[in-house]
């Protein structure tokens, strides 16, 4: 009997510290900042076919992303817990007419109100298409939001496409460097 109760208890400790880990992290209140933008790669302007010209042209991209922000909010350990190990950058966006490789690399260069400078990289990985996503990733206490203050945060990203039967990538770009300021709450 004694040895039952006391795997319960170990049971019992173990739950309990499990449960109470993300309070002892974070507190029982986390400041986020979710950062979302836009990013678009236009199909081909103009991909000429062997009939029209004597040679192949190489098709031409239009990369560009709009509507960067930063939102920031509260949430609770075991929400932030949750939603860091899981899904913490998502892409949603649709796939245009123009089949293309297309890798991606995302850049945030986050200065703290005290001066520290945090750089963190993205890969989204290579996407199968082109068109329009709306990228959104959070940031919090690993990522340097530890306090409140006014954060200054850089934005720089890569883009380079490859259209199906082309071994190199025909646009290899560095977008320019969008930069954020926002506040957390002290």
């Amino acid at each position: 009997m004694n040895k039952s109760k006391n795997g319960v208890i170990i049971i019992v400790i173990i739950v309990g510290a499990l449960a109470l880990a993300p309070i002892a992290l974070y507190g029982t209140q986390v400041d986020v900042a979710q950062v979302s933008f836009d990013l678009s790669v236009d199909s081909p302007l103009s991909a000429a076919s062997l009939a029209d010209v004597e040679s192949l042209q190489i098709p031409t991209f239009n990369v560009g992303m709009t509507n960067a922000r930063v939102d920031i909010s509260s949430m609770t350990p075991y929400e932030y817990f949750l939603a860091r190990n899981t899904a913490r950058t998502q892409i949603v966006g649709e796939e245009g007419a123009s089949q293309a490789i297309v890798e991606i690399t995302i850049t945030f260069n986050l200065t703290t109100p005290s001066n520290n400078s945090l750089i963190f990289v993205l890969t989204p990985g290579s996407n199968l298409g082109t068109g329009e996503s709306n990228i959104e990733t959070l940031l919090g206490p690993e990522d340097g939001i530890t306090t409140g203050g006014v954060f200054y945060l850089t934005i720089t990203i890569s883009v380079k496409v490859t259209p199906l039967g082309f071994d190199t990538p025909v646009v290899d770009l560095e977008l320019s460097p969008v930069i954020l300021n926002f506040t957390v709450p002290t």
